[in-house]
């Protein structure tokens, strides 16, 4: 792994319910742009500065007009695809009560296709808030979806290595 100050660090999360950390490199301590990085992290209220040395669960994403050698890891950053998550809602309201239903789908560059279904409810006693059962509607859509998509990525990998994928 290799960054420059202002190159992107980003660390997936290992868990759905989790979300992805993003920072900005300040500072390279490493030689020839090794870690450790000095990082702002960008997901924080005000964000905060720390030392980071990145784990297998990390990327980085460089700078746009980086200069440099072309390493194998540059090489293979040049890689992009784009998915398109499509997001449908709707809202059925009877006297005090209402219920929002969210579908979200994704077709992927190989042809595959997944839909995910969310709901919530407003009982009558709740403000009328529409927003806030759309968010809920649509988080819970997305849920099913990346559940669907952990299901896909299991048996893409049972079938391209013959052991089962193990969740951690």
């Amino acid at each position: 792994m290799r960054a420059e100050v202002g190159d992107r660090l980003v660390v997936e999360s290992p868990r759905a319910d989790t979300h992805r950390r993003t920072g900005v490199v300040t500072k390279v301590q490493g030689d020839g742009g090794s870690p450790p990085y000095q990082v702002h992290w960008l997901d924080a209220v005000g964000g905060h500065d720390a030392l980071v040395y990145p784990g297998p669960d990390a990327h980085i994403e460089h700078t746009p007009g980086r200069t440099g050698t072309d390493t194998e890891e540059t090489q293979a950053m040049q890689t992009m695809k784009r998915w398109d998550v499509d997001v449908v809602v709707a809202e059925e309201t009877e006297g005090d009560t209402a219920r929002t239903w969210a579908e979200v789908g994704l077709v992927a560059d190989d042809g595959t296709a997944l839909r995910g279904h969310g709901m919530s409810r407003k009982h009558p006693a709740d403000l009328d808030v529409p927003e806030i059962g759309e968010e809920l509607a649509v988080s819970r859509a997305l849920s099913d979806l990346s559940r669907q998509l952990r299901q896909v990525a299991a048996e893409d990998i049972n079938d391209n290595t013959g052991t089962p994928w193990r969740p951690t």
